[in-house]
This record gives C-alpha cells, structure tokens and sequence, in this order.
C-alpha cells in the first residue's frame, strides 16, 4: 500500500495544473488513455483495464458560472465474467486516490466475479485539478499549509465545494455517465463515510453496501481520536497477557511501554521504524504517535510486544526479521516490468489540501476543544499529553485551511434500508469497532463482524473478511454465515 501511494502520482504532474474545462451537457465521460503509472503497477492484467474522466461541475449551486472538473476513473474487469452489478471502490484518508490502491485491489476478492470501478475523489490523484499540497512534503516554506491554501485560491480553485455531499454527487453522476442501472459500494475508513451519504441522498441505484473502518457521520472523531488510540493500545496490553508466550516473555508489558515514553522524553533518539528500517528522531509523544500507526497494519501487530520490549531496553534497532524468499518452484518467475524514470517515485498520492477540505467543514467544527481536552485528560497521563496534542493540531491547522462549517444537521445518522455489511478490525486505532456499531443501529439490513487480529482495514488483511465479502455480494439480503470467525484468534505474537 505504502509504495503503491508512493508510485501514484507520478509521471504526469501536468495533469496537477490548471483544470481543463470541458463543454457540454454534464455529467459526460469521456474514455482516455491510463498514464503510464497505472499500466506499470497493473502490467500482467492491463487488457483487463479501461481508464477515463468524468466531468462534472465543481460547485453545483453555481450553475454554468461554476468551473469544471476531470475525476479521473480506472475500471478493471471481475477475474472471472459474470453478469454482475460493478463494485465502486471509495479510498479513504479523506484525500487518499483510488488509483493508488490499484495494486493491492488486482488480487482482491472484490471483483472476482464483480468488475471493480475505482474514482479518485474531486482533488485527488488523477482527477483535475488536483489539491495535493507539494508544500507540504517539500517543506517550502515555514507555513506550507498557508501557502499551498494561497496558490490554490490563486488558482481559482474553490476549496469550500471539496466535501463528501459533493464527492457522493459524483457518484451518482459517474453512475449516469457510465448507465449503470444498479452498482454495489465498497468504501474504506473514510470511504464509508461518502458511501454512507451515497445511500442516504442516492439510494436507487445502490444494490449492497460494504463498510471497512466505519465511519459515520454522528462519530466524533477529533474528540475521540486519542480515546480510540488508547482502546486499540489496551486491546494489546490484555491480548498479550491472555496469551502464554506472550505473558511469559513480555509478563509486564504495559509497564514497558510506558517506560519508553519515559526514556525518550528524557532522552530523545534515533529510532528504527518499524516498516521500513529507517531511522526516525524520536521523542516520547512522537513514539506514541508511531504506534498509534502501527497498529494500522495488522501484518505488523504479532510484533508489537516484541518491539515495545526491546526499546524499553533501550535497543532502538529493532526490526522485524524479514519473511524468507520463496523457492523459485512456489513463487514462479518475476516478469519483468517495464523501467519508469526515477521521477515516477517521488509524488504521494494522497491529497493534503483534499483532507482539509473534509476535515475542515465536516469534523473540526464540531469538535468542541473544552471537551477534546476532558477526554484526554481521562486516558493515562503520557497517552494523552502525546495524541491530544495531534488532535488539537488538527484544529489549528483549520483556522489556517478556513473554509466553512458543515451544517448542523451533518451529524445526523443516517437511515438506510440497503442490504449493509460492516467490517471492523480489533486492534483499529482510528476507527474502532464501536463506531461500526453506532451504524448499524440506524441500517436496517446491516450485518457487523469483528476481525481479532485485524487493524485498520479487514478485507485485505483476513481471508475470513473476503469469505464474508464475497457471500455477502452473492447474496446481499441474506446474513452471510460467519462460521470462519469462531476459527479466528488474537495474533499470534511472535517474541524474540
């Protein structure tokens, strides 16, 4: 996932200047060539693959005199063809692309018998213009985030119409476009969100939802945010003193983990970051933090106890040994890709000014600050002075992006009689499990399941979670059997 984001946008940064305007009747979709990005990470099954845009208007309510957009789409044929309604894949972040997960989504269980339509969302990845802040990740100058803010509106770009209601709106005009009578929704952390408002102000053509890391839209999320930090920390501590190996190697693991935090408060230092071996400065909110990220990938959280041990000794190296190569009989050969140059690595592809835009209008205004400061002050001291901290970063840099507030009402739950499944990983450090069930209250037809040893996002991380996914797309109006869940376990930690 991380390279994929790293590999998005990348050879065509004129797609990233000013936005091609187009004419007539809109919504219209236009088929194109895919950039040569996209064909590289999807090069065994590019005959599979159709790329496009669809225009549509950039601020709705202003009619003709509004500018026009290009949402750029990528549509990838089901494995195995079947007369079956498509699956729209809704990234997260908010501002993540679409596009930038087509690696991960060729081998997913989403479209092996369902074609798979992935949008990157108004201000992401492809589509023009594009609202990704290069301040940001250039450092260029001591307020990147005023200064991306400046050049955008410089631009003509209207930052306030870059919100879910609008995002959604484009859905169901991709929907038009394209004549699909009738689609399913697939949507991930915040992507569950735009399908949420999809089903409550487009529920015609919506035959099944499926919800991964919910998020709806009565959740607090900024007040909550370091409470749910904790919770995912907590699910940790208790897992690993219910397990034997892990109790008996790791007996006082809670007592350890603080005690890091202690250390590099005291005495900050250079750290091995987990996934990808490089050394980070860290201190003890900044360590805190990283966990916090951590436990996004369940791939890396067996380590966890392993690592928090060995840096409460002090031995900030640590790495998880890499997994063994394959024989060449099991893995077979690796074709060989076609060369990009090297400045196809050097764009994200999740759009800064995006998330702000969202996070902005929909989530920091309702984030009272009296209350996101009692929350925190009920989490452990040191949990709190770290991750409060980020949340409350969050809302000043609001009062810099400045666009305006959501109405009232946004924060409504909405009501949904689509046939819904919702997915939540245990050890979710952002989306918890909790706020799966808060939706569920308000969707008639949904079913929730609980992946144990899962972080953030089940579906690619849990064969079971496919299983569910897959029986639920045959038959969304029938509870799908959970019979794999009563299989499943905590993870199985590994200890040194």
């Amino acid at each position: 996932m991380i390279r994929a984001l790293c590999l998005l946008t990348c050879l065509f940064g004129l797609l990233r200047s000013a936005p091609v305007f187009s004419q007539g009747a809109l919504p219209n979709y236009e088929v194109g060539a895919c950039p040569e990005i996209v064909l590289w990470m999807a090069f065994l099954e590019v005959d599979l693959l159709s790329c496009g845009y669809l225009h549509v208007l950039e601020d709705r309510a202003a009619g003709e005199d509004s500018a026009r957009l290009r949402l750029f789409v990528l549509r990838l044929a089901a494995q195995i063809q079947r007369d079956n309604p498509p699956v729209i894949y809704l990234a997260g972040g908010p501002g993540d692309a679409a596009s930038a997960s087509l690696g991960d989504l060729l081998g997913s269980p989403l479209r092996t018998w369902n074609e798979l339509i992935l949008i990157d969302q108004r201000g992401t990845g492809f589509s023009q213009p594009s609202l990704n802040c290069a301040e940001n990740d250039e450092m260029t100058s001591e307020d990147s985030l005023a200064t991306c803010r400046a050049r955008m509106l410089a631009a003509g770009i209207n930052l306030a119409a870059y919100h879910t209601v609008a995002s959604a709106q484009d859905v169901q005009d991709l929907l038009i476009a394209l004549d699909l009578p009738v689609a399913n929704i697939y949507g991930i952390s915040y992507g569950t969100r735009l399908a949420l408002t999809l089903a409550r102000d487009f529920p015609q053509r919506l035959r099944a939802l499926i919800l991964d890391g919910v998020v709806p839209w009565q959740a607090q999320s900024l007040t909550e945010q370091a409470a749910n930090a904790n919770r995912a920390f907590e699910q940790l501590f208790v897992d690993c003193a219910a397990s034997p190996n892990c109790s008996a190697a790791y007996p006082d693991l809670r007592d350890r983990f603080d005690r890091v935090i202690d250390r590099l408060s005291q005495e900050p230092a250079l750290v091995i970051h987990l996934p990808t071996g490089e050394a980070t400065w860290m201190d003890g909110e900044a360590w805190v933090n990283s966990v916090f990220e951590l436990l996004y990938d369940t791939s890396l959280i067996p380590w966890l106890p392993a690592m928090i041990s060995a840096h409460a000794a002090g031995e900030y190296d640590f790495q998880a040994p890499a997994a063994p190569p394959q024989p060449a009989s099991l893995a077979g050969a690796e074709p060989v890709r076609p060369l990009l140059p090297g400045y196809a690595y050097d764009i994200d592809g999740h759009s800064e000014g995006m998330h702000y835009s969202v996070i902005c209008t929909e989530t920091a205004p309702f984030a009272d600050t009296a209350d996101l400061i009692a929350t925190g002050e009920q989490l452990p001291p040191r949990i709190d002075a770290a991750l409060t901290k980020a949340a409350m970063q969050i809302v000043d840099d609001c009062r810099v992006w400045d666009v305006p507030a959501a109405a009232a009402n946004a924060k409504r739950p909405i009501l949904s009689e689509i046939p819904t499944l919702l997915l939540s990983g245990a050890y979710d450090p952002i989306t918890p499990p909790a706020w799966a069930d808060a939706a569920a209250q308000y969707l008639s037809a949904s079913w929730h399941f609980v992946l144990p040893a899962a972080g953030h996002g089940a579906l690619s991380n849990s064969d079971c979670a496919a299983s569910l996914a897959q029986a639920f797309l045959r038959q969304p109006t029938v509870e799908p059997a959970a019979d794999c869940l009563a299989a499943l376990r905590p993870p199985d930690f590994h200890h040194r």
